[in-house]
């Protein structure tokens, strides 16, 4: 029987050809987007699952206390050793620190690469399998290293690694390699005691180093940013794994966990913590949190992206279903004959249900096509550079794209299946021509006009993001970012050498030092107090700079004066978000003010120079915040340079000249400021082309529907439009009369589209602190465009059918 059913299948999609590859087309060009979100999914989903006890392993994060927000995937590092100790049910736990990330040399190779320090018990938690070296005993002795092996073999070549002194300098580089550090320190000889084996891409932990843990201890003073044997209080750069024992789970380690933070932080005032208990394979997705350690899509994105997608797969299959139940018509005395010859309902449905299934399978094997095309297009994004998804088609993926093509024919066959699969033969017969299609074609109009809502959805939030997009790329930060140099120091004693060379560079106007560059998304806090309210702390931004900084990015001083050029970490500029929060009144009452700022461990006194016009030291998606700039020499990581526009490739080499002369144990390692910022704007571009191309196939597949329902619906009126003409109508006003339903539902659907439109637009724009209105143009750009789209494709049609010979119509029955 099914062997028949295809048969037949097969017939109808070669005799009617244009409805074959309308509908074809249409489910083809969905798919292969679905296709594309599915194995970004399996990738997603595939992270940790070679571990053996990845059942009973959780990572702990940090929240505020006693709520669940502001999670980060860190902890503090004290906290794995307190509960190996104090909770029999865990069975293992591990400590991890991240700051350790840089140049190994070995004679004169050297490689480069983040990690992290870690104590043994990480090997038993977390399946890492060992090239050269004993994971018992590998991270035991301090300034031991474990390498992985396409580190080793960069250094070692086919030599043993084991046992090899090497030189280690450490550049602030994480382990996601996404981090640029900008800080060199020498952490002394380490040996290497081991070699790790590739570890599997889809991990939530990719290193390319490992120290021992015990090393932290003996680093130089000042070497890490902040170590303390017992510190609860820095929950920012530590990890913490912890295997259960068998039987125990996520609901005893959480119990724990309250436990814990209640005693450590429960009598605090500040500085309070809560931990929470993440099961391994709840990290890759998950929501957004900080500190992570991996490069993933968020949780709730991974749902948006799904959710369009399957709206134009919903789209594709309205239209499968508006244009079968149209042509049921044409093939209800087919139906009346199996009726009549003995075929039931059931195996009516089945035939349907088979040419549905059938047809999506074809699609699904263009959608395979297409989607090579969109795997390469994806993998140009700059996104795509720090996900690395992973698109080798698995014997799994192959399985979920079959089923999901069952699945698409069924819902799409499912409508017109069950409609035609219960029409009377009797009345097939007798009362042909008083079939109908619903009553008053509901149904179907329905449909239709959800197609074009959707199209109109999507066209206006196009529109609306290509203004937001061109709007941050024109994103006036309040400083000059052009032709500014960022040099990383590495050291800062490297500066005052360097900046002394270039400055009597004809190219080089200005010449500044920085600890971070503005507007490149990066933030450091502290608390600040007004010593006429000393009860009130007020939390700030910060960060470093000295006297040449206002002038290379041109900064307004509106009140006092610039930063001494020698230096004074007794004075601070305050911009004027500062002045408002700190109560100041005016710029120049603000002057000469004292504050008390937080400074590590101790408090400093400061006095405000001077105040500078408000500009966007934060990412351009948030509002101004309240700024202190220091100025301590010891914390500048960068030196800004102002050149010439003419001849910067010349101008480049010199500063590199200069550099190499002053400071030959550092590498030039440079970019352009507006580059650095460009960052952003082009992950919003990845966004904007993401969703329009979304939009464009859900357009596509709406006009598709759209071109078949309206040929269908000239060829479907032939003769009448013949009997019109001979009576005398004349060719516009059968193609008024053509289109005039379709403009109706057009009609229908701008009135329900604009509002929830203009809903959805509202919801994500709220994102920006800058942004641009949900005004009449963007609407009216969505709404003219879908009525051009939609006319031409009806007009065409109409004056297709008006324009045949009513000889040739009316000629035959």
């Amino acid at each position: 029987m099914l062997r028949n059913y295809i048969k037949i299948a097969w017939r109808n999609l070669t005799r009617n050809k244009s409805f074959s590859l309308i509908n074809i087309l249409g489910l083809a060009v969905s798919m292969s987007v679905c296709l594309l979100i599915i194995v970004i999914l399996i990738d997603q989903y595939s992270y940790d699952t070679y571990h053996e006890n990845k059942d009973r392993i959780y990572r702990v994060h940090t929240t505020r206390y006693q709520q669940n927000n502001g999670e980060t995937a860190s902890s503090a590092l004290p906290l794995a050793e307190k509960l190996k100790d104090e909770y029999p049910f865990v069975e293992e736990s591990a400590a991890l620190n991240s700051e350790i990330g840089g140049d190994v040399i070995y004679e004169d190779k050297f490689a480069t690469g983040g990690g992290y320090f870690a104590d043994g018990n990480l090997f038993k938690i977390l399946d890492f399998s060992f090239k050269e070296g004993d994971p018992a005993t590998a991270l035991n002795e301090p300034f031991s290293l474990v390498l992985s092996s396409d580190m080793a073999e960069i250094l070692f070549g086919n030599e043993s690694a084991l046992g090899k002194t090497v030189a280690f300098h450490d550049k602030d580089i994480r382990a996601t390699d996404i981090e640029e550090g900008n800080f060199e320190t020498d952490f002394g000889y380490f040996t290497i005691t081991g070699v790790l084996n590739p570890i599997p891409e889809r991990t939530h932990l990719p290193l390319k180093l490992l120290s021992s843990l015990s090393t932290m201890k003996s680093l130089p003073e000042g070497a890490l940013h902040s170590y303390e044997e017992n510190n609860w209080e820095n929950v920012w750069t530590n990890y913490t794994y912890v295997l259960m024992q068998d039987g125990k789970g996520k609901k005893d380690l959480q119990y724990a966990l309250d436990e814990v933070s209640e005693k450590i932080y429960g009598s605090k005032y500040e500085d309070k913590h809560s931990f929470k208990a993440v099961a391994l394979d709840e990290i890759t997705p998950i929501g957004f949190i900080g500190n992570t350690t991996h490069v993933s899509f968020p949780k709730i994105v991974l749902m948006i992206l799904s959710v369009l997608c399957l709206i134009v797969m919903l789209s594709a299959c309205l239209n499968y279903t508006n244009m079968s139940v149209a042509r049921a018509l044409t093939r209800v005395k087919e139906v009346g004959i199996r009726k009549v010859s003995g075929a039931n309902k059931k195996q009516i449905f089945a035939q349907f249900i088979t040419e549905a299934v059938v047809i999506s399978l074809f699609s699904l094997f263009f959608a395979y096509l297409i989607l090579q095309l969109l795997e390469w297009g994806f993998q140009g994004l700059t996104l795509s550079q720090y996900l690395k998804i992973s698109f080798e088609n698995s014997l799994l993926a192959f399985g979920i794209f079959l089923v999901f093509s069952l699945v698409v024919g069924i819902i799409a066959g499912l409508l017109p299946a069950m409609y035609v699969s219960r029409l009377n033969p009797v009345n097939l017969f007798s009362k042909l021509n008083e079939v109908k299609i619903f009553k008053k074609m509901g149904i179907r109009n329905t449909m239709m006009v959800v197609q074009f809502s959707i199209s109109l959805i999507f066209i206006i939030s196009v529109v609306l993001m290509q203004n937001q997009a061109k709007h941050m790329l024109n994103f006036d930060y309040g400083f000059d970012k052009e032709n500014v140099v960022t040099v990383k120091l590495f050291n800062p004693d490297n500066y005052n050498r360097f900046a002394q060379a270039v400055a009597s560079n004809p190219a080089v106007s200005a010449v500044g030092g920085a600890s971070m560059i503005p507007g490149g998304g990066w933030n450091f806090g502290t608390e600040v107090i007004n010593p006429d309210h000393p009860l009130d702390s007020l939390p700030s931004n910060f960060f470093d700079i000295n006297s040449g900084t206002i002038d290379v990015l041109d900064l307004e001083i509106l009140a006092g004066k610039n930063l001494p050029v020698e230096g004074s970490d007794q004075l601070i500029l305050i911009n004027e978000k500062a002045v408002s929060n700190f109560n100041f009144g005016s710029n120049e009452q603000a002057i000469g003010k004292l504050l008390v700022v937080e400074d590590g461990e101790e408090f400093k006194n400061v006095e405000v120079a001077g105040v500078v016009k408000d500009f966007q030291f934060l990412s351009p998606d948030r509002e101004i915040e309240s700024l202190v700039l220091r100025n301590r020499n010891s914390a500048l990581g960068f030196a800004l340079v102002k050149v010439s526009p003419e001849n910067q490739v010349k101008t480049l080499a010199s500063l590199e000249a200069i550099w190499k002369e002053v400071n030959p144990n550092s590498k030039f390692s440079y970019k352009y400021m507006d580059q650095q910022l460009l960052f952003i704007h082009q992950v919003l571009g990845d966004v904007l082309s993401v969703v329009g191309l979304i939009s464009f196939l859900a357009i596509f597949v709406s006009c598709l529907g759209l071109l078949g329902m309206a040929t269908y619906t000239a060829q479907t009126r032939i003769k009448e439009i013949g009997i019109r003409k001979t009576l005398g109508s004349s060719i516009p006003q059968i193609i008024v009369l053509l289109s005039r339903g379709f403009m109706t539902l057009l009609g229908v659907a701008v009135i329900l589209a604009v509002p929830v439109a203009y809903f959805i637009n509202n919801l994500w724009l709220e994102f920006f602190a800058s942004r641009v209105s949900i005004g009449v143009v963007p609407i009216a750009i969505g709404v003219g465009s879908i009525l051009l789209i939609s006319l031409g494709i009806v007009f065409s049609q109409a004056y297709r059918a008006a324009m045949v010979n009513p000889i040739d119509s009316l000629k035959s029955e």
